[in-house]
C-alpha cells in the first residue's frame, strides 16, 4: 500500500480482537512514530499487560464519567463501552511538561504510527482518554514507567479489527483556503 491509500483507508477503530499484535508489526509502527517531525523529545511506552491496561481503562471510564464534559460523559455512559475499545497494545506518548510543542511532537508521532498499522493491516485509534486516567491517577506513571517531569499527551490503540463499535461517519470537511 502507497503512503497516500494508507492516509485514505485510515480510520479510527473502537473494536478489537483479543490476539496480540505481531512484534515485527509492532516495531514497524514504534519506527514511524520515532521518526515524526517534532521540536523537542517525547517518550513513547508500549502497554501489553492486561491488567495495566485494565486499570487504565477503568480509571479512564470514572474520569469520563466524572469529567464535567458532555461529550465524554454520553460516550462513558454508551452500553458495553470502554476508553481502551479492548486494544491488546496501547502505545502511550508522553513528553515533558515544559516544552510547548509537546502536543505536536506526540501528535505527530501518533499519527504516523496510525498510517503505518492501517499500512501494515491492522487497526488503531488516536485517544487523548488515557491521558484522563494518568491524571486521575498519578500512580499509573509510575507503573507505566513513564519518565519523571513527562506528561502522557495521547495514545494510539493498536491491534486487530473485530468491527467498529461506537464508530462515528467521517465526514468531508470544509476547510480548506487557497491564495494564489
Amino acid at each position: 500500500m502507497n503512503t497516500l491509500d494508507a492516509i485514505a483507508k485510515r480510520k479510527s477503530i473502537r473494536k478489537y480482537k483479543a490476539e496480540q499484535i505481531k512484534d515485527s508489526a509492532l516495531e514497524e509502527i514504534i519506527k514511524a512514530g520515532k521518526t515524526a517531525p517534532n521540536a523537542g523529545p517525547f517518550q513513547i511506552t508500549v502497554i501489553q499487560n492486561a491488567k495495566l491496561l485494565a486499570k487504565i481503562t477503568e480509571i479512564a471510564l470514572a474520569a469520563m464519567k466524572n469529567s464535567g464534559n458532555d461529550f465524554l460523559m454520553s460516550r462513558a455512559a454508551l452500553p458495553g463501552y470502554t476508553p481502551l475499545y479492548g486494544a491488546p497494545t496501547l502505545l502511550v506518548l508522553s513528553a515533558p511538561q515544559a516544552n510547548p510543542y509537546s502536543m505536536a511532537n506526540t501528535s505527530n508521532a501518533a499519527t504516523n504510527m496510525t498510517i503505518a498499522a492501517t499500512d501494515l493491516g491492522l487497526g488503531s485509534c488516536y485517544m487523548i482518554t488515557p491521558q484522563l486516567a494518568f491524571t486521575a491517577d498519578p500512580s499509573l506513571a509510575k507503573e507505566a514507567n513513564i519518565p519523571e517531569g513527562f506528561s502522557v499527551i495521547c495514545a494510539v490503540a493498536v491491534g486487530y479489527s473485530d468491527g467498529n463499535a461506537f464508530s462515528t461517519e467521517r465526514s468531508d470537511v470544509d476547510n480548506v483556503n487557497y491564495v494564489k
